[in-house]
């Protein structure tokens, strides 16, 4: 199987990744009514934030959102793998391949505000259960774990 992770750029592109968060983050039931996604919300064109795809085989199958953090630090955001290929090893490639953007991107320190259905997901793939900023844990973060990792 080959991974690619790839920057978001073509208008295509950019509804693909809404798509996926719509059916996995923000399926109907995950938050209740009080998180409504935003297609448009300004975090995802912000010039140190970068949304990438997740291509398998050269086909779509995951999302995430890499943010600079500091001048050596970065935050994992809105990590989705579409439903059908969940549980099948992608998200522990994704994990990896975007360590490898961070590290390329000058990052020696990963951030995530993990689900709490995910905080054993991250623990198998190296990252530690680590308050970094708790005035992030409301609206979607409401129910995360915040965790860190080191490149």
């Amino acid at each position: 199987m080959t991974y690619e992770l790839r920057p978001v750029g073509t208008a295509a592109e950019w509804q693909a990744m809404h798509d996926i968060r719509r059916a996995t983050l923000f399926a109907p039931g995950r938050h209740g009514d009080e998180v409504v996604y935003d297609a448009n919300h300004p975090d995802d064109r912000q010039p140190d934030n970068q949304p990438f795809l997740l291509l398998i085989d050269g086909a779509l199958g995951g999302v995430v959102r890499l943010d600079r953090r500091g001048p050596a630090g970065g935050v994992v955001r809105l990590v989705a793998i579409t439903p059908a290929l969940q549980r099948h090893g992608h998200g522990r490639a994704m994990d990896e391949l975007v360590a490898v953007e961070a590290r390329r991107r000058g990052m020696a320190r990963l951030f995530v505000n993990a689900h709490e259905s995910a905080v054993g997901f991250y623990e198998r793939t190296g990252w530690s259960r680590e308050a970094w900023d708790p005035s992030e844990l409301v609206g979607l973060a409401i129910h995360c774990v915040q965790m860190a990792k080191t490149l």
